[in-house]
């Protein structure tokens, strides 16, 4: 194409920030004698037309993402799906997706949500717990019941527990149950272990409680990882509230399958593994057989997903507790997406109006935090 823009320089840069009140354990548990350090990214894609597309907070390894930079040099920046049909199946893909569909937004002068063609420019939005605690909230089943209602009393439509690691299952059940009675008609309630009951006989037990309760879905029950078709077919037959299953596997066409295979009822969207061109892609592939498609993790690009497809639910909210006001970086300037208090009195979170993803990041805090910076030209 004649006078189409190219891809001259691309930065990457890593960097941390600490979380005062977490640790790290078989997942991220509350515990205020810690404080945990996490990484992050963060890219930008230069054109030759002077127009910059960036996305931060990606947890990839830097050195990878500069690694795969070197493909993009020289190509033209609009040309997303050619990027992805070759470097699917590489997991620094996704980072270079979004950054690439920011840069297209800011040369249009639209939100990314207007150029997929906007749905909606506010979406409901549910709470969703770090894994427990060591001690203090969170740590009884009791407690994450407080903040279920805690939340609902903010606003928040729905709740999803990431239960802690608790050796006896009855105590998992005993939370989804507590959870039932307190918010249960109020407020739509998830679970996601996490892969973490090791038999298919405590991924029922838990299951038949979220049925007791009337759980709203199921989430990756138990430890063959999420990946297995056959027994989570197995698992809908015996009990009625719905799996959302996705996650643990790698493409769009693994996601799929398992939809096909009827092993789900809902499946996730994750733009940091798939891109939104990956993504909008099982979107409207699920919405063509009646499948709704729940986005995982917060943050801009999810709601533009969001803002663009019709059978998604809701916004997640992710590793909240009622001590740490935010578990993610700090690197928003004008929009709160991913805190707590993030929603307004109706549970609903504003998608970005501004061009691209509407993000203005603070670069002096990611530099300050700085892991190292990688320039790649050529």
């Amino acid at each position: 194409m004649a006078g189409a823009p190219k891809i001259t320089k691309i930065e990457v840069e890593g960097f941390t920030w600490d979380v005062v009140g977490m640790t790290r354990g078989r997942a991220a548990h509350y515990d205020p004698d810690s404080t945990f350090t996490r990484r992050a990214g963060m890219i930008r894609i230069h054109a030759d037309n002077g127009v910059v597309g960036e996305y931060a907070g990606w947890q990839q390894d830097p050195k990878a993402v500069a690694e795969t930079a070197q493909w993009y040099i020289g190509k033209n920046p609009l040309d997303r799906e050619t990027a992805y049909q070759r470097l699917k199946g590489d997991p620094a893909m996704a980072v270079f997706d979004l950054a690439l569909w920011d840069l297209a937004g800011k040369m249009a002068g639209m939100p990314v949500h207007a150029m997929l063609g906007t749905y909606r420019t506010k979406v409901p939005a549910y709470a969703s717990t770090i894994d427990g605690a060591v001690k203090g909230p969170l740590s009884t089943p009791e407690t994450f019941a407080d903040f279920a209602q805690k939340c609902q009393e903010m606003g928040y439509r729905a709740f999803k527990i990431h239960p802690f690691a608790w050796t006896d299952v009855r105590t998992h059940v005993d939370a989804v149950l507590a959870i039932g009675d307190r918010v249960g008609g109020r407020m739509d309630m998830m679970l996601d272990s996490y892969c973490f009951y090791e038999t298919f006989a405590d991924a029922l037990k838990v299951g038949l409680a979220c049925d007791e309760a009337g759980f709203f879905w199921y989430e990756d029950p138990y430890s063959e990882g999420g990946v297995t078709n056959f027994s989570h077919q197995k698992l809908r037959e015996m009990i009625k509230t719905p799996l959302l299953m996705g996650e643990k596997v790698k493409t769009v066409e693994q996601r799929m399958d398992m939809i096909i295979q009827k092993a789900t009822d809902f499946t996730r969207a994750d733009v940091k593994m798939q891109g939104l061109t990956g993504t909008m892609k099982l979107a409207h592939a699920a919405e063509s057989i009646g499948i709704d498609i729940e986005p995982h993790g917060s943050g801009p690009a999810q709601l533009h997903f969001m803002a663009a497809v019709k059978n998604s639910n809701y916004y997640e909210v992710v590793w909240v507790h009622p001590n740490v006001l935010s578990f993610n970086s700090p690197i928003h300037k004008n929009i709160d997406v991913d805190t707590l208090g993030c929603i307004d009195e109706h549970g609903m979170v504003a998608v970005p109006d501004g061009p691209g993803f509407g993000v203005e990041y603070d670069w002096d805090y990611i530099r300050k935090n700085s892991t190292g910076k990688i320039e790649v030209t050529r």
